[in-house]
């Protein structure tokens, strides 16, 4: 039997089955074997992972080396020792908080790169932004490639720029649940898109429980203190 060539594992396996399923049909006593056997066959007590463990250093570029390709990671761990685990076709790489960053596994030479892990260093470079932007744009998927668009017929690329680094910083320190949808909302009401940045949801009202609504709370004065400190009523 040839060895099986193609562009993922999970294309050789599916190859692969279809071969034994071809030979399993075309001689019975193959199949017959192959369901004694598994009357005998053991469950298996616990998953098995097949990866390897290493460990890594992230450079000052938030990038992490394994085996000549490289890997992104989130700017803040830049510097760090982290906990890898190298599968076939995944690399997945550990924060010390426990978040996990996954890749698709490269070749030598080949690097697997996120612009959103570098948010906030595009939200204070805006330079850094038009040079990343293809990239950057299919990152982040909709709606920014046409908010980039909007802002750039608006503003030109120079300006656009240092309005899309903005919303770059809204969206680290607000998250995308809030940011997305205020940006959804401008492009389609045709509000200008440096206020939708700006728009934060009202806050819910705070109810107050039914055995505190009734109670009067009279207004207080500099001399109440002084009646307490000195002992003596104002």
């Amino acid at each position: 039997m040839p060895i099986p060539a193609d562009t993922s594992l999970d294309a050789i396996n599916v190859a692969l089955l279809a071969r034994l399923d071809a030979r399993r049909r075309t001689t019975p006593a193959i199949a017959t074997r192959f369901i004694e056997e598994q009357h005998a066959w053991r469950p298996v007590p616990e998953p098995v992972a097949t990866e390897a463990t290493t460990v890594a250093t992230v450079s000052p570029r938030a990038l992490v080396r394994l085996d000549g390709a490289y890997y992104s990671v989130p700017c803040r761990w830049a510097g760090r020792d982290l906990v890898v685990h190298v599968g076939p076709s995944t690399v997945t790489i550990v924060g010390h908080d426990g978040t996990r960053i996954g890749h698709p596994r490269k070749r030598f030479g080949e690097r697997a790169v996120d612009s959103r892990h570098d948010l906030p260093e595009l939200a204070r470079k805006p330079q850094a932004v038009w040079e990343v932007l293809p990239d950057l744009l299919r990152d982040l998927s909709d709606p920014f490639p046409p908010v980039w668009t909007h802002l750039q017929e608006a503003h030109g690329p120079r300006e656009a720029a240092r309005l899309l680094a903005k919303i770059l910083g809204e969206l680290e320190t607000r998250g995308a649940g809030d940011v997305v949808p205020a940006l959804t909302a401008a492009l389609t009401t045709g509000a200008p898109l440096t206020m939708a940045r700006m728009a934060t949801a009202a806050p819910a009202p705070v109810g107050l429980p039914a055995t505190l609504r009734d109670l009067e709370i009279a207004g207080g004065c500099a001399a109440d203190y002084d009646g307490l400190l000195t002992g003596v009523p104002a």
